[in-house]
């Protein structure tokens, strides 16, 4: 008996083949083939993405009922009233600071499970979009929060529109100007009343313009803080749109022969999940209005770039690189580097891949030493023009100098207690004391040389990921590869062509390891550590999940998991303290305390528990279709592959 006009056949989702038992490709494993199954998936998405919205806007709404964490700092404006007057009550504060974690917490509980559906396949990228949209506006029309960097880059600003340097000049320094330089400096951290900028040419511009529209409009430091805002919103929708086409590149047919265009389904749903509707993003790019989103929407312009100059290369063609695509990504890199300095890491990794492909490029092998050392000289000269004129163009647009290079320090003058490079120190301190010890020196010094350190290690990964990527390395691993082949396959000899170096060609995700793996080492590996530094790794990693086959490998569960851990556990880390909330429990019937708890563990089930049951039953049905539905006769009609 065969399915072809079995209805029950076609509600169950099976597809039989003339060659082999049947084959699922139901709601139950949409994305065996690259699909997302809508009907399945975005039916109750809607609970997930309004649980999302309503602890996005709990969360903005305490933490700006909150006002500032510093008793010395004012708001320039009540942000439509959104902010208070004064300073809440004890006990207040108390309530404010327990819900803004706890919505902090469901909105980081509800993108993990957002996540896990993107990467099964069962949510549609406009469902995960969607959900980026409705969890981002709270933090959009609400005022700056879990940072006040954004005023900061006001005040800098205002340093920058009556020419005064703010790499070599303190924000105080407006105490001698206007009279509304007061309301700039009472809304800066008093932490950074008094450091430098250590932000590029490109950035001071961009923070002078928003300055001078502020005088312009008449509205100061609010109205500053306003056009940061549209530009922070302007950045992340332009990161968010270049990196869904990092995983571009030859659409590719599933084994059915379909079209490539439910793989990019998938694609871009993981893209949208991992990214736009990260926490980190919402939070801190979007509320915070951080320049990381536009230093990482013009690294990402680079690599995307990048990408076309590989794609004009073809594979086996012999045309040499296009070195003006490759001069242009290197400007790109440049103008990120502009604006955090860390993005020069993107810069150097395409300098050393456009060396590395005119070494191995046709004309240039056939031309033998010569002709690779004029390949070389070529794509060195080009990329050195582009990055020259690029750095001039950010000095231009900040007008100063290169002064923000020794202000590079700054951030370093501050100690973040989660940064790897701290609790190593406090390790490394607290060791010799437990046997009753001293270390010779004092704790700046073992954080000193715990930092370090740390960079050292940042280095050598960074150094090892781009080596890895030279063609001679990757023939070594293709033979070792080869070599291990099972012995079904043993008889079949290792041709040249097996393990030739492939060179540059479209779907290569070097640059997606580099930059992202190395990003996040470098995250990792600063002396301090704060949320927003993720976004210029985090795009990266992204596509690279995103272009990642199914089942995933090892390098795709590695960036996932640090995805993951790094964003929640960097989002939870800036919440406001807690201690008025604990005053407060103290002050309640223990009852209270073990109600909260029970609640939450509620809280926390009612979110977590029908997915794993999903997940459960779903792998229940499968099993059981796979032993009872009956492999097909040769002769009988099957639906094509």
């Amino acid at each position: 008996m065969t399915t072809q006009g079995d209805p029950r056949a076609a509600r169950r989702g099976a597809a039989v083949r003339a060659d082999g038992p049947a084959e699922l490709v139901g709601p139950s494993h949409p994305e065996r083939h690259g699909r997302v199954d809508r009907g399945a998936g975005d039916r109750p998405a809607w609970r997930l993405i309004l649980a999302g919205a309503i602890a996005a806007a709990l969360a903005m709404i305490s933490e700006a009922r909150l006002g500032p964490r510093d008793p010395e700092v004012a708001d320039p404006s009540s942000w439509w009233g959104i902010l208070p007057s004064g300073q809440p009550a004890d006990t207040a504060r108390g309530v404010l600071a327990a819900t803004a974690g706890l919505a902090v917490i469901g909105l980081c509980l509800s993108w993990l499970l957002l996540l896990a559906r993107a990467r099964h396949g069962t949510i549609s990228p406009r469902a995960a979009g969607a959900a980026a949209l409705a969890w981002a506006v709270p933090f959009a029309v609400g005022p700056p929060l879990f940072s006040r960097d954004v005023y900061a880059y006001a005040a800098q600003g205002e340093l920058a529109r009556h020419g005064l340097d703010p790499a070599t000049h303190g924000i105080n320094s407006l105490l001698s100007r206007e009279a509304s330089g007061d309301l700039f400096i009472a809304a800066v951290d008093p932490r950074w009343r008094d450091t430098h900028a250590p932000y590029g040419g490109l950035g001071v511009g961009v923070e002078r313009a928003c300055a001078a529209l502020g005088d312009l409009l008449g509205t100061g430091a609010a109205g500053t803080v306003a056009a940061l805002r549209v530009v922070a919103l302007i950045s992340t929708v332009l990161l968010v749109a270049l990196a869904l086409r990092l995983p571009g590149g030859p659409r590719r047919a599933d084994q059915g022969g379909r079209s490539g265009r439910c793989r990019s389904g998938r694609t871009v749903a993981i893209v949208l999940a991992l990214l736009a509707a990260n926490p980190f993003v919402i939070i801190h790019l979007v509320g915070g209005a951080h320049l990381d989103a536009l230093a990482a929407a013009l690294l990402v312009a680079a690599l995307v770039i990048d990408r076309g100059r590989v794609a004009d290369h073809g594979r086996g063609t012999g045309r040499a690189p296009s070195w003006a695509l490759g001069a242009t990504a290197v400007a790109f890199a440049c103008l990120a580097g502009s604006v955090k300095a860390t993005a020069f890491l993107g810069a150097g990794w395409l300098v050393f891949v456009h060396v590395r492909d005119a070494w191995h490029s046709g004309p240039a092998a056939a031309a033998g030493r010569p002709g690779r050392r004029a390949a070389i000289g070529t794509a060195l000269a080009a990329d050195t023009v582009a990055a020259a004129l690029a750095l001039l163009a950010g000095m231009a647009a900040g007008g100063f100098g290169p002064t923000w290079i020794g202000a590079l320090a700054t951030s370093g003058k501050l100690e973040t207690g989660i940064a790897p490079a701290s609790v190593f120190a406090t390790l490394v301190d607290l060791a010799p004391r437990i046997v009753g010890l001293e270390w010779p020196g004092d704790s700046d010094a073992v954080l000193g040389a715990t930092r370090a350190l740390m960079l050292a290690a940042v280095g050598l990964t960074v150094a090892w990921l781009a080596l890895r990527t030279w063609p001679a390395r990757a023939t070594a691993r293709a033979t070792a590869r080869l070599a291990a082949r099972p012995a079904a396959q043993a008889t079949r000899p290792i041709t040249p062509d097996a393990v030739r170096p492939t060179g540059p060609k479209p779907g290569r995700r070097d640059d997606l390891v580099v930059v992202g793996f190395g990003g996040m080492a470098l995250v990792l590996g600063s002396p301090v550590v704060y949320p927003w530094y993720l976004a210029l790794s985090v795009p990266f990693l992204a596509a690279l999940v995103a272009l990642a086959p199914s089942p995933p490998g090892r390098q795709t569960r590695a960036a996932v998991g640090l995805i993951a851990v790094t964003s929640v556990w960097l989002c939870l880390a800036t919440l406001s303290p807690l201690a008025a909330t604990w005053r407060l429990l103290g002050r309640a019937d223990p009852l209270l305390g073990a109600a909260l708890v029970v609640v939450l563990a509620a809280v926390v089930s009612a979110a977590t528990v029908p997915a794993v049951r999903r997940r459960t039953t779903v792998r229940r049905r499968t099993t059981v279709r796979r032993r009872t539905i009956p492999a097909p006769r040769p002769e009988a009609r099957t639906r094509p592959r």
